[in-house]
């Protein structure tokens, strides 16, 4: 026969319902009837007392295990993705000699000269670049490691 505990205050509970795909319990206090939500990692198994034999965790005199003062809580960091893409308007022909393969400094100086030439002297689509020859812009564009913002 197995007992479930609310860990952090070491409360005997009785599972109520179980939501959000077995992450949260509704339990209800067996001391209290208080009813709340927990979260399943608060919520702990106790084996009884007269079957443990094998158990090493530290318990307490009721039987309860006791809670580790030293467990450092879970944090979760969002995974934000970064972003390797390069805005052709900010580079110089240097950068563009880097970035984009194949291309010399007469090309890119072209490219420059192009983007000067433009309203505001920035492109605002990739296609603009298609005027330059000399590359394959279908297949730079292709890898999306290039656009105008």
């Amino acid at each position: 026969m197995s007992t479930k505990f609310f860990a952090p205050s070491g409360i005997k509970v009785t599972v109520l319902s179980i939501h959000d795909d077995g992450e949260y319990y509704m339990v209800r206090s067996d001391t209290s009837g208080k009813v709340f939500f927990a979260h399943k990692d608060q919520i702990e198994e106790s084996i009884d007392t007269k079957s443990e034999t094998t158990d090493t965790g530290s318990r307490n005199r009721r039987g309860r295990r006791s809670i580790s003062k030293t467990k450092d809580p879970i944090v979760v960091k969002p995974q934000v993705p970064t972003d390797n893409r390069v805005n052709l308007n900010t580079l110089t022909a240097e950068g563009l000699t880097q970035v984009l393969p194949g291309v010399g400094i007469k090309t890119a100086k072209e490219i420059i000269e192009l983007k000067q030439g433009l309203p505001g002297e920035r492109f605002t689509k990739l296609e603009q670049l298609k005027t330059v020859k000399r590359i394959d812009w279908d297949e730079v564009f292709s890898t999306g490691e290039v656009y105008v913002e």
